[in-house]
């Protein structure tokens, strides 16, 4: 009779502990998996802010890209204009560098006149 109530006993202990260890398991997933989701949370609104600012700085480079392009551009139509001919190879990088002004970066307009000069040029003889 001493064993059956010292198994009844344990069966009562361990069975309490074995609930409660399953239930410290089951509550330390809980928080992790909460605490995982507030991160998400957290990185997800700062997605926002985060994807106005490249929009930001990739609008300020373009810009200042196109400024760069234009100014080059601009100096070398001039110079070859002066010298009154320009080289084949020269004429090709400079329509290239037009167009990406132009068309890549919704450049004004304002080369086409010089580019037409440019385009007019006699080519140089190497």
């Amino acid at each position: 009779m001493k064993e059956v109530i010292i198994g009844i006993a344990i069966a009562l202990i361990s069975g309490g502990v074995g609930a409660g260890i399953v239930k410290l398991i089951g509550d330390r997933l809980a928080f992790r998996r909460e605490r995982k989701a507030k991160k998400e949370d957290e990185a997800s609104l700062n997605y926002d802010g985060r994807l106005k600012s490249i929009e930001t700085k990739t609008d300020a480079q373009s810009a200042a890209l196109r400024y760069l392009l234009y100014d080059r551009i601009r100096y070398l139509g001039q110079a070859y204009i002066k010298d009154g001919c320009i080289d084949f190879d020269d004429r090709r990088i400079l329509n290239e560098m037009h167009c990406a002004y132009h068309d890549g970066l919704d450049g004004n307009g304002d080369l086409n006149t010089l580019m037409k000069e440019v385009n007019k040029l006699p080519l140089k003889i190497q």
